[in-house]
């Protein structure tokens, strides 16, 4: 049996055996099997007092190695046919090598077959589950002075009665929690998103820095995304011709909205995503919790980070089928010859969807189209974010007035938009089919 993230082979103790202990007592507990050969696997001939010396040392560091001391969680069985030490997941996280002091230091966590050294941010996050409550989301927000303009938004448009208390925003009846936080016009955190030219990171084509409400964060990166997906014109005899986009919408998607609902807030970092020719990256902060594998993903099982977050998500339609977003993805490539792949590490979670037009031969060479500002757009915006100013279509455009005025007016005369109000409080908003 080969060494996995619950199973560990030693041939004989050292100190560096403390840090397999704590690794186990901070992620999900686990065996460790001594007096192994390392090659083979097969036990070595260990005498009774070996065992005997082993036994006392580790009992000495059961009292005194750990902190806190990790009491009736390390079972020690020199007698079985190997000298074993099983490992319990510990009930008071973070444990740390007592003379390495309590910060990343000491503190060791498992990721996959070894012991590394936990971040500060999962340090943190050890201390705040074992405080009683292990999400961010749940938390008290620092910043009670909040609003949800956008929110409101969001809600009014896919027919949904706004409701703090009903989406899971409050701590106490009077508190507002960190998922009200995220979803409020005050949020803070940002995402990152940018085009290179070629398949590197060597020249950038744009790049931009997303703020506001999570919600609009997320419309606003699909609707960026949009932009920038391709679309090729395949033309093989058919009367009618074959509009093939570079990226599935419905896989885009799936990645984008799962990688808001499942980063780890308390990561100083960003979502952040990266179309190159070939492929588009889409990084989340924190790995798979819980101690799932990704293959336990792909199956179907969930774990939930943020359950108030995406609480929140699900109720204004972000969600489908909750736990079956990467299968999901999967199936949006499934007529295609590529498939979506995964990035999991300890801190980060990195999904990257190919680009199914870039290694087309040269005999069916794409015709590519960027989509540009057009009534396709303004009725995105609408859609999206509700009714607007003119102005306000402008800025989230970024286009000229002149522009969004033609596109205003044609969409009007098709009957597809209407004008409410007039002079600086005129707005515009979608005609809803009925």
């Amino acid at each position: 049996m080969n060494e996995d993230k619950n199973i560990e082979y030693k041939r004989t103790l050292t100190n560096k055996l403390k840090r397999e202990i704590v690794s186990f007592l901070n992620t999900d507990g686990g065996t460790i099997y001594l007096g192994v050969d390392d090659e083979t696997r097969k036990p070595l001939d260990i005498n009774e007092e070996q065992k005997h010396e082993w036994e006392e040392k580790i009992n000495h560091w059961y009292t005194n190695a750990f902190y806190p001391t990790p009491f009736s969680l390390i079972d020690i069985r020199p007698n079985d046919e190997v000298f074993t030490i099983k490992v319990k997941a510990g009930r008071h996280k973070p444990y740390a090598i007592a003379s390495q002091g309590f910060d990343s230091d000491g503190v060791y966590i498992r990721f996959g077959s070894s012991a590394v050294r936990a971040t500060n941010e999962q340090i943190k996050r050890m201390l705040q589950q074992n405080n009683g409550n292990d999400e961010f989301d749940s938390e008290k927000s620092e910043n009670q002075d909040l609003s949800f303009e956008e929110l409101q938004k969001r809600a009014k448009l896919k027919e949904v009665d706004f409701s703090i208390k009903a989406l899971h925003m409050l701590k106490t009846p009077d508190v507002y929690n960190n998922a009200a936080f995220l979803v409020s016009d005050q949020n803070t955190t940002t995402t990152k998103v940018a085009i290179y030219q070629g398949n590197d990171v060597m020249e950038f084509k744009d790049k931009r820095e997303i703020t506001g409400a999570l919600t609009s964060q997320i419309d606003e990166l699909l609707y960026y995304i949009n932009l920038n997906n391709k679309t090729r014109i395949e033309i093989d005899g058919d009367p009618q011709r074959h509009e093939i986009k570079d990226y599935p919408g419905a896989a885009i998607r799936e990645a984008v909205v799962n990688a808001f609902a499942h980063r780890d807030y308390l990561l100083h970092s960003t979502v952040k995503v990266e179309i190159f020719d070939n492929r588009m990256e889409i990084l989340s902060p924190g790995g798979i919790p819980d101690g799932l594998t990704l293959e336990e993903v792909k199956d179907g099982m969930t774990a939930v980070r943020n359950p108030q977050l995406v609480h929140i998500l699900d109720k204004l339609k972000y969600i489908e089928n909750y736990g079956t977003g990467i299968r999901r993805m999967y199936e949006a490539y499934r007529n295609t010859e590529k498939h979506p792949s995964f990035d999991v590490r300890p801190n980060s979670f990195k999904v990257i969807l190919p680009n199914i037009n870039w290694d087309k031969d040269e005999l069916s060479q794409p015709i590519l189209q960027k989509l540009g500002v057009n009534s396709q757009s303004v009725m995105y915006i609408l859609n999206t974010y509700g009714s607007q100013t003119r102005k306000e279509i402008q800025e989230r455009l970024d286009t000229s007035a002149y522009h969004v005025r033609n596109l205003l007016k044609q969409l009007i005369q098709e009957g597809k938009v209407k004008q409410i109000g007039k002079s600086v409080n005129t707005k515009y908003e979608s005609v809803k089919k009925r």
